[in-house]
């Protein structure tokens, strides 16, 4: 099963963490949600404690199934969710399967990459065909911490790319290369969420999102680079609680 923790009161919501990093990304959020809602703060599968997935398995869809076994155990009959970043993609994977379990979502720094930052990807899955644990060269040492300062924090130095490294050398390689080379698309497959029940969360400084041309009427911006849970938890927390609290409009006849 998932590791997770559940803190606050209220109805639930999953928080879903992204890439590398395990829950320790919302802990400047949590005491902004915990007074409106039930927390249920997961790692996903090999990251943190929460136990690695078959190598066999898709990690997308296998994630949401492993996240439907944590409701069920929970026995929570509705939840709303919360994910950022990598997480975006497993949140998505999730409402794809189990649309009635869910009662809202909010995709905050919603993972669809530039062209550029694909092709990059793509390119390294390439030569590590030729060269295999490339990946593990890359993600280690000064390589691995000026991808977080430019990827997470739009090349702003700041303490918290420390505390990002440690935490990504400590998790499992395996699963942090699968989160990046089984990205749906690559990161280029846009996604295609119902406006009333969905809100994404756009960075203005954000380098690692592709932002819309043309927003939706379920797309926001604050002002924030990658790491806005952990430098900008009160814009997200202004824009999330309202939207997730709302009332539902009913279904049409």
């Amino acid at each position: 099963m998932l590791s997770h923790k559940i803190t606050g009161n209220g109805p639930p919501l999953l928080l879903i963490h992204g890439w590398g990093v395990s829950y320790t990304i919302w802990r400047n959020l949590v005491p902004l949600l915990e007074e409106h809602f039930k927390l249920i703060i997961i790692e996903l599968p090999g990251i943190g404690d929460s136990p690695a997935l078959a190598s066999t398995l898709l990690y997308y869809p296998a994630s949401a199934e492993e996240i439907e076994r944590l409701r069920q155990e929970l026995n929570i009959e509705q939840w709303a969710i919360l994910s950022y970043s990598v997480g975006t993609r497993v949140g998505e994977a999730y409402i794809q399967r189990y649309p009635d379990r869910v009662t809202r979502a909010v995709f905050l720094c919603p993972l669809y990459l530039p062209w550029w930052s694909s092709l990059g990807l793509r390119f390294a899955r390439w030569l590590e065909k030729l060269s295999p644990g490339l990946m593990y060269w890359i993600l280690s040492g000064w390589r691995l911490r000026r991808l977080i300062l430019l990827l997470g924090f739009s090349g702003q130095p700041h303490a918290y790319a420390d505390e990002w490294q440690k935490e990504i050398e400590l998790q499992q390689k395996d699963s942090i290369k699968r989160q990046l080379y089984q990205l749906p698309g690559l990161g280029r497959v846009p996604f295609a969420m119902l406006t009333e029940t969905s809100l994404f969360v756009w960075g203005h400084q954000d380098v690692l999102t592709a932002r819309p041309r043309q927003p939706r009427s379920n797309d926001v911006f604050i002002p924030a680079h990658h790491g806005a849970p952990m430098l900008a938890a009160q814009y997200v927390a202004e824009k999330v609680i309202p939207f997730l609290l709302a009332p539902r409009q009913p279904d049409p006849p």
